[in-house]
């Protein structure tokens, strides 16, 4: 009887500690589940301020490229009228330039805040892409430089500064692209309009079609830049026929 006593008391004894563990395992796993959801709660709250930062940063670096556009216009000179004017129509291209920029980000700025008009979270591959973008509009006041360089050129000298400018640009749209794809699979954008997505791309593919066949075309002629105004609303304009 003794025996039978000690092995049902160890038994007993096994069994309690097994319980205890095993209630200790349950507190364990209710404390990890309680702070990962409060965790997440607490990155759901951040969310739309993250978002906001991101917003704010890049409308910011927006706003000083733009800015850096007008810097270095050449102020027109003369003591009278005519002689103003004949300093105006010395810097024309300088002017032209300005605006050709000035309507290429704004456009451009236009896709971007469309996009993180209907933007509920992030994350670091978005931001990724968003600072590529950046990147394309930051340079820009550089590139619009490069189109009013002064000194007569070779054909291919021109190609490459008018070039660069044109594939500025069709990255800059390929960025948004990139952008608009990732948070529509990643469910990040929800809300967003179909048309409000539909015309971005529209608009994408229009910029990427103007700026692009521009660029071989600088290689044969001097005068391939007026494609950059031809064909995105031509390209648009069929886009939208080819969607009725």
């Amino acid at each position: 009887m003794g025996a039978g006593d000690d092995r049902r008391e160890s038994d007993a004894k096994r069994e309690s500690d097994a319980e205890r563990e095993s209630d200790a395992e349950r507190e364990s796993d209710a404390k990890r589940e309680s702070d990962a959801k409060r965790e997440s709660d607490a990155e759901a709250e951040d969310e739309p301020r993250i978002v906001e930062r991101l917003t704010l940063f890049s409308d910011a670096v927006v706003a000083i490229a733009i800015t850096l556009l007008a810097v270095d216009l050449p102020v027109p000179e003369g003591d009278t009228v005519s002689a103003f004017w004949s300093s105006v129509r010395r810097n024309d291209g300088h002017y032209a330039a300005f605006l050709i920029s000035f309507v290429v980000i704004a456009a451009a700025w236009g896709d971007h805040h469309d996009l993180f008009r209907y933007t509920r979270r992030i994350d670091p591959r978005l931001r990724t892409f968003n600072m590529a973008w950046l990147l394309t509009i930051v340079l820009n006041p550089f590139a619009t430089r490069l189109l009013t360089a002064s000194g007569h050129s070779t054909l291919d000298a021109h190609a490459l500064r008018f070039g660069f400018y044109a594939l500025l640009q069709v990255l800059e749209a390929g960025a948004v692209l990139v952008m608009l794809r990732h948070m529509v699979s990643r469910g990040q954008m929800p809300g967003a309009p179909l048309s409000v997505v539909t015309s971005t791309v529209r608009h994408c593919y229009a910029l990427m079609s103007g700026f692009g066949l521009s660029i071989p075309l600088f290689f044969v002629t001097t005068f391939a830049w007026p494609l950059w105004f031809i064909m995105p609303p031509l390209a648009g304009q069929v886009g939208r026929l080819r969607s009725r």
